[in-house]
């Protein structure tokens, strides 16, 4: 049904459906400001894009939202899914006709090889019909290059479409049923990742894929804050949050012990001070039900600046923000203080020449 959509709704705006994907499963509360944010997050490495419009679909109580790309991309690059606000959502895409892709990729082989396929067809004993096959006239000096021509055309798709999935892990404790221990999903992943020849985007996709619940919330914030965030950096966020078990008094004293250094952004440190927080909630140091009052307890305490909370506009007694909303105000502060650093920076350069 989201594949006729998308191709209904390309046609009714004169589209081509491969410059085009839709993105489903979109909270209705969602504004456009959260879905760019999302979009940004996961189709940065699509190239540019632009979001085209919005629909609630009332069978799903969801919004499905329409991306015009600005060429046609590689079906193996377009991700299932990305993440997003209520979980991920999901990616639908016209796939490419297969005869026809597999064509274009046998056809670049055979221009490297300076042949056409009408060549080919004809050293293969079929004269000039390429469906009228001796089998008796195939030479076979021949048969090696026809493998390694298969071979070099369907190859770089098969390494994205056949792959062992990852082991599930969310940093449930303990486990759900086909989750794994974290120590052991680790193990699996890194061995894994080695053996892959794909692309870093792929892997991201793919670790991504494995992930749920709060370790997918972790990796999810740092990919917001930096879209290109390498595997080895996300497992090493992992591995802080869900790695071996910390004696909660001393995690507790290195939670409240850090603080904000000189020259860091307010929201670097926030994402740097996370990991700790999410660890105490693991561990059962900090109810989940006052976690987003204790991350900002601690970063009002930690921050260098000790007028924060009225920088922010936080009322005193008023719920804490959620992290992303955290996030968001602290960016919003920080863009405002550039730009008027910049504005004082011309300025000031004006009056040197005046």
């Amino acid at each position: 049904m989201t594949l006729r959509l998308l191709e209904d709704w390309c046609r009714g705006m004169d589209m081509n459906p491969r410059k085009a994907l839709l993105i489903a499963g979109i909270p209705p509360t969602c504004n456009v400001a959260e879905i760019e944010e999302a979009l940004g997050a996961g189709l940065a490495h699509l190239g540019e894009y632009r979001l085209l419009g919005r629909m609630f679909r009332r069978d799903e109580n969801r919004n499905v939202a329409l991306i015009g790309l600005t060429e046609e991309t590689s079906f193996a690059l377009v991700p299932k899914e990305i993440p997003g606000k209520g979980g991920a959502w999901r990616v639908i895409f016209k796939p490419p006709d297969p005869d026809n892709e597999f064509l274009r990729r046998l056809t670049e082989f055979l221009e490297g090889e300076g042949m056409t396929l009408a060549e080919l067809s004809r050293a293969f004993g079929y004269g000039n019909d390429p469906f009228d096959l001796d089998q008796n006239m195939i030479p076979d000096m021949r048969a090696p290059m026809l493998a390694q021509a298969l071979d070099e055309a369907l190859q770089p798709a098969l390494q994205y479409l056949n792959y062992k999935k990852l082991r599930v892990f969310s940093g449930s404790d303990p486990p759900e049923p086909e989750e794994e221990e974290f120590e052991s999903w680790l193990f699996h992943t890194t061995q894994m990742m080695k053996t892959w020849q794909v692309s870093d985007a792929e892997k991201r996709r793919r670790l991504l894929e494995s992930l749920r619940g709060p370790a997918y919330d972790v990796i999810r914030v740092l990919k917001i804050n930096n879209p290109l965030i390498t595997v080895p950096e996300c497992l090493q966020a992992l591995e802080q949050v869900f790695g071996v078990i910390d004696n909660p008094r001393e995690l507790q004293v290195k939670y409240l012990t850090t603080y904000q250094k000189d020259e860091e952004k307010l929201s670097a440190y926030v994402l740097r001070l996370e990991p700790l927080l999410q660890k105490l909630v693991e561990r059962g140091a900090v109810e989940r039900e006052v976690v987003n009052q204790a991350r900002l307890d601690q970063i009002i305490a930690g921050a260098v600046h000790r007028t924060l909370r009225r920088n922010l506009a936080l009322p005193e007694d008023g719920s804490a923000p959620g992290l992303l909303e955290l996030l968001a105000l602290i960016r919003d502060e920080e863009a405002a203080e550039e730009e008027d650093e910049a504005l004082l920076q011309a300025e000031l350069l004006e009056g040197h020449f005046t």
